[in-house]
């Protein structure tokens, strides 16, 4: 799984930065020849480098929409085409990989987290308990009341509203694993820990998600499945910026807030299953 989400990636860096040099060229057409051998490098990159990989995936991804993508951007390095061609074509492509890379992390889901099972039997969907992470009750009646709000989220059609909420709740568990661990120099030795450009691990409070779930992950608090589709919430979360949503041209779909709320649900449970685990 990593190495499909690498390779889209990838491919999202590179079609978001060409597309952005191609929309700063002050012809309205591109003859350049440079800029013509960038545009055929990117598509044969993903046909030749990326496609393979992502294709291999045990998901099986249908990969028809991306590759038009870029076949359109193929077909028009042979007519002089105007730049708005590239950069339609371009975006197109960035938005297939985006559902792509969301395909598979949803169809991972639904093979390798225990995401129905709760703790002590009881609905899947009802809240767990959380004291084990939080001694406060107050903090509880917050959790739990946080839990039952992104359930109010889907169940109102607020997908972005529901993806945000959920990134907060998981950072809240996850700050709060941090804080109950104890082995504390484990945590923020750990690998995957950010540090400054002097190698010093930062404050937990300038940690973001995609490293605590890094680190939950390297020091065995959620399985390597929660980890990689962790990563993929964070990303989608990041679309409460306007501005990010209209360049990546991405809304967020019922399918995306339910199964983001299904990893949700499996990476809370592991993290609360961690407590009393060394470190």
């Amino acid at each position: 799984m990593d190495d499909a989400f690498a390779e889209i990636d990838a491919s999202i860096a590179e079609v978001t930065k060409t597309r952005q040099s191609v929309a700063r060229g002050s012809s309205k057409q591109v003859y350049s020849a440079d800029e013509i051998d960038r545009l055929k490098a990117v598509a044969y990159a993903w046909f030749q480098t990326h496609r393979p990989c992502v294709l291999a995936h045990p998901t099986r991804p249908d990969l028809q929409g991306v590759d038009a993508a870029y076949q359109s951007v193929l077909e028009a390095t042979g007519r002089h085409a105007v730049r708005t061609t590239y950069t339609q074509a371009l975006l197109q492509a960035k938005r297939a990989l985006v559902v792509t890379r969301s395909f598979i992390a949803a169809s991972t889901v639904a093979v390798s987290l225990p995401v129905t099972t709760p703790l002590a039997g009881g609905s899947p969907d009802a809240p767990p308990s959380f004291a084990p992470l939080a001694a406060d009750p107050k903090m509880q009646t917050i959790l739990t009341r946080r839990w039952g709000e992104v359930q109010q989220c889907i169940g109102s059609q607020a997908h972005l509203a529901a993806t945000v909420m959920m990134g907060g709740l998981l950072e809240s568990l996850l700050l709060a694993r941090i804080n109950s661990s104890p082995n504390q120099p484990a945590v923020f030795t750990a690998t995957n820990a950010p540090r400054d450009r002097a190698g010093r691990t930062l404050p937990l409070a300038d940690w973001k998600l995609v490293k605590m779930v890094e680190v939950a992950h390297e020091l065995g608090w959620i399985s390597r499945s929660a980890k990689d589709v962790g990563n993929v919430l964070r990303d989608f979360r990041n679309y409460i910026h306007p501005h990010k949503e209209y360049t990546d041209g991405v809304a967020i779909s019922e399918d995306d807030a339910c199964m983001f709320w299904e990893v949700t649900k499996a990476i809370s449970r592991q993290v609360l299953s961690s407590v009393g685990r060394s470190p």
